[in-house]
């Protein structure tokens, strides 16, 4: 059924991104963006709905016949939609291989899937923090795989949440890679998509690996050359600002509800107010529904947040109200805080801790053991993995004639917001996870994307490199999650053939119990109270 449900979820939510697309305005033809915008309405159907009901495989069934419904009716009135059907069918079947796993984030049966299935047994708890560390800021990705309890599937839908995104993902960037338009008027996009294709397929192509990090990591790849798009002075790339700049706007604010170390994207606006024609479209969308769509991300990330934790941004301690029956208290709010930046900075792994910790956080205390642990063997690795990816595409593109007039793309701002969020996630949190792998990438892709931009080159020589390029890219991916459902068959005893649902490692199929039986028999830490007539439970923490 996962394989049946892959097309179908992916139908659904088109249908629904049709939607938003027409109530917001946005004039795009692209089944990419209206998997994400589909993606994003999904997020605030789920956040409304789950204050009031379960999300059950009643209600979850009747939200995807809707879309579906939707999808059917207005798919066919789009322009290509046969072209666009093709290749989202080519995409999804490519990425079957990509969601049979048997092992899925660390933190999956930690608090991923006990947070998820919550939601379809309850609605939302007040408190839940005090349950688990996991629970205190939560992920809209929660709430949207929530909406995946199906039937026939029921749990074993939960983990394609990041699939769908990367899906969607890929078609936006394939647009972009082969769209002749683009490539008349600036290389630039084009080089750029076709490095970001890259990038996600194969450094992002195990599903286990993405957790949560990742969905919004390849969210900004996507933002970033929208945002270069609406900054450019090229007044030939006018006729779609106001679309780029809207799918922008959502992007930012979608992505910070993921994470909550995605709060630093709030600061690309700086860049949008820099300018005077991006000034003037953006004070066109204040309060128009753009503007309450976008920003009703924040909003229910902030509200949900506070529910389960007594804070607005966890662990931001300035933001916490401590005088709530299930506000965490000052001490575990401060611990936890130092925790996230001592995990990150190499002074705790899975069978070591550090004495002091504030002392070794502190003063670049950590700075040795975090390059000889971690920088020698991950970030070292993925940079070598960046250059060797550049310098590819110089060995297939690069030709001694440069253009003497070229046409300049305005990413200086957004460089120095890189180099900038570069430094907080190097004085913070420097693990790749937490916000490294995209700064990183795209400081590099950017300058190289830009000098390849310059290059005398036809479109019929680009496009049949770039298209054997994409067709090493794809096999790669196939090859390496072939090689990955190899191994573990051995490790795990994985075999799609007889079962193609993920396994529990670390956890069993009913490991979420334990949170869902605190709830049910620890009564002397949970109240019933009535609001607008509804029951809701309350987690004490006193």
């Amino acid at each position: 059924m996962i394989l049946i449900y892959l097309y179908i979820i992916s139908f659904s939510l088109i249908g629904y991104g049709i939607i938003v697309s027409k109530y917001l305005s946005i004039n795009t033809n692209c089944f990419g963006i209206f998997g994400i915008l589909g993606i994003t309405f999904i997020g605030i159907v789920s956040y409304l709905s789950s204050i009031f009901i379960s999300h059950n495989m009643i209600f979850n069934s009747l939200i995807l016949l809707i879309g579906l419904s939707l999808f059917l009716y207005y798919s066919i009135l789009i322009k290509n939609f046969k072209r666009e059907l093709l290749l989202l069918c080519a995409i999804c079947f490519i990425k079957i291989i990509f969601v049979l796993v048997a092992k899925n984030h660390d933190d999956f049966p930690y608090y991923h899937f006990p947070y998820i299935s919550l939601l379809t047994e309850y609605s939302h708890p007040i408190g839940i923090g005090v349950l688990n560390n996991g629970f205190r800021s939560p992920s809209s990705i929660f709430f949207i795989s929530s909406m995946f309890y199906l039937p026939k599937s029921e749990i074993f839908l939960f983990h394609l949440t990041p699939a769908f995104i990367q899906i969607f993902a890929n078609i936006v960037f394939l647009k972009m890679i082969f769209d002749k338009k683009i490539f008349t008027r600036n290389k630039f996009y084009n080089f750029y998509s076709l490095f970001a294709f890259c990038f996600i397929n194969i450094f992002f192509y195990r599903l286990a690996e993405h957790g949560t990090d990742r969905s919004g990591m390849i969210l900004l790849l996507i933002a970033f050359v929208y945002l270069i798009h609406i900054c450019t002075l090229e007044k030939k790339m006018s006729e779609n600002l106001s679309d780029f700049f809207k799918i922008f706007v959502i992007l930012i604010f979608f992505v910070v509800s993921i994470k909550p170390f995605y709060l630093i994207n709030l600061l690309l606006f700086i860049i949008i107010f820099y300018y005077g024609h991006t000034r003037k479209i953006f004070s066109k969308l204040l309060f128009t529904p753009v503007f309450f769509y976008s920003l009703s991300f924040l909003f229910f990330t902030i509200f949900f947040t506070f529910l389960n934790s007594g804070c607005l941004i966890f662990p931001v301690s300035q933001t916490c109200f401590y005088n709530f029956e299930w506000s965490l208290s000052k001490e575990t709010i401060q611990d936890v805080k130092v925790w996230f930046e001592l995990w990150s900075k190499s002074g705790a792994r899975p069978n070591f801790v550090v004495e002091n910790r504030i002392e070794y956080i502190n003063d670049f205390n950590w700075l040795n053991s975090w390059f000889q642990n971690y920088f020698l063997n991950k970030v070292s690795d993925f940079l070598l993995g960046i250059f060797f990816t550049i310098s590819i595409f110089y060995l297939i593109f690069y030709r001694p004639n440069i253009k003497k007039k070229t046409k300049v793309t305005n990413y200086q701002l957004l460089y120095v917001f890189l180099i900038f969020c570069l430094a907080e996630w190097f004085f913070k949190h420097p693990s790749l996870r937490y916000g490294g792998y995209h700064i990183l990438a795209v400081i590099f892709f950017i300058p190289a994307s830009l000098h390849l931009s310059k290059l005398k080159l036809n479109f019929d020589d680009y496009y049949k490199k770039t298209l054997i390029l994409v067709l090493v890219v794809v096999t790669i991916f196939i090859s390496r999650n072939t090689q990955r459902l190899i191994n573990e068959n051995k490790l795990y005893d994985y075999n799609i053939l007889k079962n193609p649902n993920y396994k529990f490692i670390g956890g069993d199929k009913n490991f979420y119990f334990r949170y869902n039986n605190h709830m049910k028999e620890d009564r002397d830490k949970i109240n019933q109270k009535n609001y607008f007539g509804k029951k809701v439970l309350i987690l004490s923490n006193k």
